[in-house]
């Protein structure tokens, strides 16, 4: 299977992402090595996994995601838990 990848430069290295599989990302000194790493990543990936069908009944009424409307609103630690993860975001650009 061929698949696309991201080939990016953060300073002196190369980072790849295969943009089917978010996920699956490799950083190295060099872009071969970076292919190299991520390709061998997602084979790794692929074989300890296998792929099911999920059936989902989409005549409901109700949104599946309904019942967890709102289940943060009273957490105290919430606005705390959204820095945490804007903070990371700016420390990986």
């Amino acid at each position: 299977m061929t698949y696309d990848v991201l080939l990016t430069q953060k300073g002196d290295k190369f980072i790849a992402q295969i943009c089917q599989w978010p996920g699956i990302i490799a950083e190295s000194h060099t872009e071969a090595e970076a292919l190299r790493q991520v390709q061998a990543d997602l084979k790794a990936f692929l074989a300890n996994g296998r792929i099911v069908q999920l059936e989902v009944n989409t005549n409901s009424q109700e949104h599946p995601w309904q019942p967890f409307a709102g289940m943060f609103a009273d957490d105290p630690d919430w606005d705390a838990f959204q820095e945490s993860i804007r903070e990371y975001y700016r420390f990986r650009k």
